[in-house]
């Protein structure tokens, strides 16, 4: 299975226990949860063998990184790297065990269906098949030991007295020493990363001016850019699987062009959800399986029933729910409530507050949308909507923050000047999109 032809099969195969490692979770519901969403082309040639397979993923779950209900665990890989990592490995990231980590020890590590440890030796095998190098395996546990280490960052009050923020209440770190350590995981300046958890760079028309963080915003500065390095590894492990599984050299590869190429798709992705908390996350996975319901009723009952009529076949016509008009309000137009999100976050002083405001007007009397009652108008700020599966309440605290799915341009700036080969593989300047730093300050690394 290690050897350069390792069959496209076995590599389809093995790509599996690695996606859900980095991207499946133990549920409430589901001790092996898909927490993204996948769709998997597998082409064939002319003589019925797999020439390649490719996979599309979005919609990871990037806010379980750094928040899990009760009883429900982060993603499996970092359990399974603390179990089954050796003493050399483990020590040089200096990782220990599951209950020692912020982001790991909110809710029960175990989780009685599955062995870690085990586990992880079935991932770096699949590695291996899926043609990833030593050095490549070691940059991504560098990575997840960067991410739990960055959760274990405390910060406590003070006064800054410096130059960018006199006088200003602000935070700094409580134990400088780990964020050196992360520093040097990461192959960025210590100081530099410090202080970009610390304080925020502001655009005004004088120039730049440092805004120091309290203590909830440094948090929230560090969790988002937990999500970012994440969620960036993780579509680059995508990529690099897609990579392998696209080679020519694969065994059965043949010549043949991929235009002339037969391919079956497979659809992987959750189901409709409604919890206690409804977030943004849950709007967009609700949406998603609206339409393919109207995938479904379009062409199982629309086309199928126009043909009939067509060609006058006899036959009883099938009444079906169209949830159409659903979709319309989520997405369709300028004013569905997805346009209004995107929207709200250009709009200068843009909240989540106005959002809410704005949704209520525009909608409020539309009949799939479910206004809150006037006791819950003052106490958060919740909308709903009834979707073709029932209906569901939204939280639209967190809405625009989730949207704009990123982090601060301070950290992004040190990322510019990290050494490590994976992080500027996943993080090209492009991808960055620093417009506020000129080209000498990005290219002077």
């Amino acid at each position: 299975g290690t050897k350069k032809n390792s069959s496209i099969e076995q590599q389809i195969l093995e790509a599996n226990p690695i996606m859900e490692a980095f991207g499946n979770a133990k549920t409430i519901r589901n001790d092996n949860s898909s927490r993204f969403g996948k769709y998997i082309t597998v082409n064939f040639d002319s003589n019925g063998s797999i020439a390649n397979a490719f996979v599309d993923q979005y919609l990871l779950e990037k806010i379980r990184l750094v928040s899990q209900a009760r009883e429900e665990r982060n993603y499996h890989i970092f359990y399974c790297v603390l179990a089954g990592l050796g003493s050399e490995e483990r020590n040089k990231l200096r990782l220990t065990k599951p209950m020692d980590y912020a982001y790991l020890n909110k809710s029960s590590p175990k989780c009685d269906t599955r062995n870690d440890a085990e586990e992880w030796r079935a991932i770096r095998h699949a590695c291996k098949v899926l043609m990833f190098t030593d050095d490549e395996l070691y940059e991504i546990l560098r990575i997840l030991a960067v991410v739990l280490h960055l959760g274990n960052i405390q910060y406590s009050g003070n006064y800054l007295s410096n130059k960018l923020s006199k006088g200003v209440d602000g935070v700094s770190i409580k134990d400088p020493k780990l964020v050196e350590f992360i520093a040097s995981l990461l192959q960025v300046d210590s100081k530099q990363l410090s202080n970009a958890l610390v304080i925020r760079t502001l655009e005004v028309k004088e120039g730049k001016v440092a805004r120091a963080l309290d203590t909830s915003s440094a948090a929230d500065v560090r969790d988002a850019f937990v999500k970012g390095i994440y969620g960036q590894m993780f579509e680059w492990l995508i990529a690099r699987i897609n990579l392998t599984m696209n080679d020519k050299n694969n065994a059965n590869r043949q010549t043949q062009g991929d235009d002339q190429l037969r391919s079956i798709g497979v659809l992987d992705i959750f189901g409709f959800e409604k919890f206690e908390q409804n977030s943004f996350e849950q709007l967009c996975i609700n949406y998603t399986n609206e339409e393919l319901q109207q995938f479904f009723v379009h062409h199982v009952f629309k086309l199928e029933q126009a043909e009939y009529e067509k060609e006058g076949v006899n036959w009883k016509k099938i009444n079906f729910i169209d949830n159409k008009e659903i979709i319309d309000l989520l997405a369709r137009g300028p004013m569905s409530i997805i346009s209004m999100i995107d929207e709200e976050m250009i709009v200068p002083q843009g909240t989540d507050k106005t959002l809410w405001e704005k949704l209520q007007q525009q909608h409020g009397k539309n009949k799939n949308f479910i206004a809150p009652s006037t006791r819950q108008v003052h106490k958060s700020l919740v909308f709903g909507v009834k979707h073709f599966a029932g209906p569901v309440a939204y939280d639209c605290l967190n809405f625009l923050e989730k949207n704009r799915d990123t982090f601060s341009n301070d950290l992004k700036y040190v990322l510019t000047r990290s050494t490590n080969r994976l992080i500027t593989t996943i993080f090209p300047l492009e991808a960055l999109n620093l417009v506020s730093y000129n080209s000498n300050e990005l290219n002077s690394k």
